[in-house]
């Protein structure tokens, strides 16, 4: 990967506002996270709950606007895609060096401990005033805001509408750009080549930390020497044995005689990669293989289904009714994938039994069909794909099975 530029920011701004305007919408806030990243292409350092928010009106001839802290302002006006920054102070002394040096510099009050949200709130308000929008319909990320945020919201602004924005940026971001999709194949073969060098350690007596500690060193070495990478970060959701929640630190300890289910992921520039499987020591049991091959069969079943319109329920009921045929009739899920981009964490639309949308080209999609069963272990095969005109292409390369650890 080479350091993202201005050409590669994937935001189509007229189809948001297009989007927008078909919900009647006549602006819209991007609370912080994925959603104000994938608008303002700036990963924001003090992402905080309304400390980071992108204002977007839905006429064309109105000027975008960010809010974010002083602290960051020079990143911003870096990365940053839009028009007006509006900042605010945080705790922290921030000096000027030519006042020191002169002799200056005054004192200036901080808000405590952090920041002052009411202010924030206001000066959101400010800036849909100046553009005549604070009577407006404006589009809000209900689930990001604090029930605090949204009363202090209301109050600058008595007079706004507020509307769900969920849907907007969820259509916005679905259909991914080729450097998008380029994110998310590096990503996933970093992925696998962390959770290779898991299976190839000496596991014996490690816990998820330290099998976590084996992933992420393998995925730094693997970017030695790349500067540009746009690496992110990893995740790592692991268990070991019957004791099938997932355990950040402690936790059961490696044997040799149980499974251990591993879901993992890194991103690059933001954009997360979505693969698991499960490891064993030698060769499983007749139970833990019957129990592999009807989540295989799910997945088997699901995969010719990734094709241009074809609805996601469609999807969803190939999948668990594969694994119900294979020897498992109760297995049931409330869905079996899900779409990804910006973040290592599930995204939706989701492969359901509620969701009709069709698969389109530029979707990037994870499948799963896991099982997590108290008293044996994990079972985990999630594979990434991007639908395309002709069928699907498949970022993962692992073999749809368990995974041969050693001790």
């Amino acid at each position: 990967m080479t350091k993202v530029s201005p050409a590669q920011y994937p935001c189509d701004m007229d189809r948001l506002r297009a989007l927008m305007q078909a919900a009647g919408m006549d602006a819209i806030l991007a609370w912080g996270g994925a959603n104000f990243r994938y608008v303002t292409g700036f990963a924001n350092y003090f992402d905080n709950p309304g400390g980071s928010v992108a204002l977007i009106p839905a006429d064309p001839a109105l000027e975008p606007m960010i809010l974010v802290a002083s602290w960051v302002e020079d990143a911003a006006r870096a990365d940053n895609r839009l028009g007006t920054i509006r900042t605010y102070p945080l705790w922290i002394e921030i000096g000027d060096v030519e006042q020191v040096r002169a002799g200056t510099a005054k004192e200036t009050p901080k808000p405590s401990p952090r920041f002052d949200l009411g202010a924030n709130m206001r000066s959101l308000a400010q800036a849909l005033a100046e553009r005549g929008l604070d009577a407006g319909r404006i589009g809000i990320e209900m689930n990001s805001v604090s029930a605090q945020a949204f009363q202090l919201l209301t109050e600058a602004l008595p007079r706004a509408r507020f509307a769900e924005a969920a849907g907007v940026f969820t259509d916005l971001r679905l259909y991914k750009t080729d450097w998008e999709i380029a994110c998310m194949v590096k990503a996933t073969q970093l992925a696998e080549t962390g959770l290779l060098a898991v299976a190839d350690a000496p596991l014996q007596g490690l816990d998820t930390v330290g099998l976590k500690q084996i992933y992420d060193a393998a995925v730094t070495d693997a970017l030695a020497g790349d500067p540009d990478s746009g690496f992110n970060g990893t995740r790592v959701t692991a268990s070991i044995g019957g004791a099938v929640s997932p355990v950040i630190s402690g936790g059961p300890r490696v044997t040799g005689e149980e499974l251990v289910f591993f879901d993992c992921a890194v991103s690059i520039h933001g954009y997360g990669s979505d693969t698991g499987r499960t490891l064993t020591f030698g060769a499983p049991g007749p139970e833990a293989r019957r129990i592999m091959d009807a989540v295989c069969a799910g997945m088997d079943a699901a995969i010719p289904l990734l094709v241009p319109g074809t609805p996601m329920c469609d999807v969803f009921r190939a999948g668990q009714d594969a694994v119900r045929a294979a020897g498992l009739p109760w297995y049931t899920r409330g869905h079996i994938g899900h779409t990804m981009g910006l973040g290592m964490g599930e995204q939706g639309p989701y492969l359901s039994p509620v969701e009709t949308r069709p698969l389109e080209p530029g979707m990037v999609i994870a499948l799963e069909t896991p099982l997590y069963m108290r008293g044996l272990g994990g079972f985990q095969v999630e594979e990434c794909f991007v639908i395309t005109t002709e069928g699907h292409r498949r970022f993962t390369t692992l073999p749809r099975d368990f995974l041969q650890a050693r001790l």
